[in-house]
């Protein structure tokens, strides 16, 4: 079965699937950006992007009852639609595009949006159809190649300046709404297989406890600590990814 290293191996990728849990349920989004990175250095990238959704369906499912109570449908369903076309051209083109590419070019916009964020309460220009048009273009795109599309699209929804129970309940929808196409696009172009489904088998349990974690943190301090807690976790995860896609390719 496992051998001693293994077994190290398995703990620590249940650990760090658990505190991704967290930031999912407090922020909506960002697991991927723990999970994804770690678990292709043990099953590669692809493999890696594939567990990582497939973990996701019952942390999506968790979160969507109170999201649906508040989200802001002129706002999300524009960014839906395009994900429709986007996540499965990501998707095809997923053995074929440098995913590192695409990691810097997300990571250098949301570091530049954070700072803009941190000087003003809105940014005006990301408020518009046609700004989620193409917000939802690029992360359905990023969403289908890279796996990480929350801090294309929670960056462009905190800079609306809403409340943090809508921003949040925006980010819930379009999080769940992205997984259930990415797995649809990962079934149909093969790329999830039996050991995929296991592995996300067992890591769902430590996800789901994370996120009930991060949820009871959120009903407790959101109205106080949301945007800094937000805009400190995606510096944190556009300074991670930018710094894996420079040194670790």
């Amino acid at each position: 079965m496992f051998d001693h290293i293994d077994i190290i191996y398995l703990l620590i990728m249940l650990l760090i699937v658990y505190f991704s849990g967290i930031i999912r349920g407090y922020t909506g989004f960002g697991s991927a950006l723990l999970t994804v990175p770690a678990l292709a250095i043990l099953f590669g990238p692809v493999q890696a992007v594939a567990i990582e959704i497939l973990i996701e369906i019952p942390v999506s499912i968790g979160l969507l009852p109170k999201a649906m109570k508040s989200f802001e449908k002129k706002t999300v369903l524009p960014i839906l639609l395009t994900f429709v076309i986007f996540v499965p051209l990501g998707t095809f083109l997923l053995i074929l595009i440098d995913q590192n590419i695409v990691k810097i070019v997300i990571s250098l916009f949301v570091l530049f949006s954070v700072y803009l964020l941190s000087q003003q309460s809105q940014i005006k220009s990301l408020i518009s159809t046609k700004a989620n048009l193409i917000i939802g273009a690029l992360s359905g795109f990023s969403q289908g190649l890279t796996g990480m599309a929350g801090p294309f699209f929670a960056t462009a929804l905190l800079a609306r300046g809403d409340s943090s129970s809508i921003t949040r309940a925006n980010i819930v929808m379009l999080s769940a709404a992205i997984i259930g196409l990415s797995v649809a696009s990962f079934f149909i172009f093969g790329l999830i297989t039996n050991q995929t489904i296991f592995y996300a088998l067992m890591a769902s349990p430590a996800i789901l406890l994370g996120a009930w974690t991060g949820s009871v943190l959120f009903e407790k301090y959101s109205s106080k600590n949301f945007k800094t807690v937000m805009l400190c976790v995606l510096i944190v995860s556009a300074l991670f990814t930018l710094f894996d896609s420079l040194y670790f390719r």
